[in-house]
């Protein structure tokens, strides 16, 4: 069963999505104002963990190249 359509008030959206982004500014600057500048900002531990293991991916890489030049291989 369908509904009948309802007429979209425009006025309305505009003031919801106006006071979403209101919201959404505040939020954002009550987290800026927590922020304190003798303090480093700090990755989450993914992404610190990622960052790892792909330098240790090319290092190995690179270590890997370079035994096999020093025992002739390459």
């Amino acid at each position: 069963m369908e509904s009948a359509p309802q007429e979209l008030d425009e006025e309305k959206l505009d003031a919801a999505i106006a006071d979403l982004l209101n919201e959404q500014r505040q939020s954002e600057d009550q987290k800026a104002s927590m922020l304190r500048p003798e303090f480093p900002q700090l990755l989450p531990q993914e992404d610190v963990s990622a960052q790892a293991a792909l330098k240790e991916k090319r290092l190995s890489a690179i270590l890997r190249q370079k035994w096999a030049e020093l025992s002739g291989a390459a």
